[in-house]
């Protein structure tokens, strides 16, 4: 007779879990307006629409009554920088002066 041979049964390997967007515990799509009137958008919404922080944004009121939210042009941004581009040049010039020398 053969001596009995215990034989260890392998243990099932995991299965591995499909790659989806990992989403925060207590993460929703949901804000609630603050006392300020101030409201944070979820990272999810940020993400997806590619807006960072310092991001501009305009509120629009459409005609069936939603508030739409759009990204600002930068227009306003390229002229403050144009502005300051050529400061220097007027580093002598009197103001003053100037509005002295207006007739009135």
């Amino acid at each position: 007779m053969a001596p009995k041979v215990k034989v260890k049964k392998s243990a099932k390997r995991p299965v591995p879990k499909p790659k989806v967007p990992a989403q925060r515990a207590g993460r929703t799509s949901t804000s609630r307006l603050s006392s300020k009137n101030q409201l944070t958008v979820p990272v999810d919404i940020l993400r997806r629409v590619g807006l960072e922080a310092g991001d501009e944004v305009e509120f629009v009121v459409n005609n069936a009554g939603f508030i739409e939210v759009l990204r600002a042009p930068n227009i306003n941004r390229d002229l403050l920088k144009l502005a300051g581009k050529y400061g220097e040049l007027f580093a002598d010039f009197d103001l003053e002066a100037e509005r002295d020398s207006w007739e009135r």
